[in-house]
């Protein structure tokens, strides 16, 4: 009897007319964070009617540049707006606050080429960039429009990170998340 191969997991993203996929390798660590942040997300806008959190399985469309692809964690203010693609999967192009947790192998994509085209979309308020390896968290929050942006940087585990009127601690951020040099864990 001969075995199935392993099947391979893997994300699809758009970008200028190609198609990449991404092999659903993420370390411990990403999905520790993800799951932390979407927790505190959730807990935060909770009793906000209009606001909910998605996680990544969800593409989200970028027009000005032909861009589709998967935030770790995404916020959504009101009803999603799709936008449709003959034979593939809707995508979202109204989200409210976007989450990259991002590695070493991923940090030129996500902060040189994702973070522009990300605040390139209207209806984004707030995007945050976390790192894996250690505490760092930088929340980028629009101003007046997509070209004014303020940039907070975070970088201890005592501090308080601030989205907008909500608040989410760098220790529910890194709860239970064993940090490269190993000096700073979070039990």
């Amino acid at each position: 009897m001969s075995e199935e191969p392993f099947p391979i997991e893997y994300d699809i993203e758009y970008a200028s007319d190609q198609i990449r996929a991404q092999i659903g390798m993420s370390s411990d660590r990403h999905k520790t964070i993800v799951l932390n942040v979407r927790a505190a997300l959730r807990t935060a806008f909770y009793n906000i009617p209009d606001i909910r959190v998605m996680g990544s399985n969800k593409l989200v469309y970028i027009p000005s540049c032909e861009l589709a692809v998967k935030p770790d964690v995404l916020v959504m203010k009101g009803e999603s707006q799709l936008f449709s693609r003959k034979g593939q999967e809707s995508s979202i192009t109204n989200p409210y606050i976007l989450v990259e947790v991002y590695s070493d192998s991923m940090y030129r994509e996500d902060m040189h080429v994702k973070l522009r085209y990300y605040k390139q979309l209207e209806s984004v308020q707030h995007i945050i960039y976390i790192e894996q390896g250690v505490p760092f968290v930088s929340v980028y929050t629009k101003q007046q429009d997509s070209h004014h942006w303020l940039n907070e940087d975070y970088a201890t585990l005592t501090m308080i990170v601030t989205i907008g009127d909500v608040t989410l601690s760098m220790q529910d951020i890194y709860h239970k998340v064993s940090m490269t040099n190993n000096s700073a864990t979070n039990a």
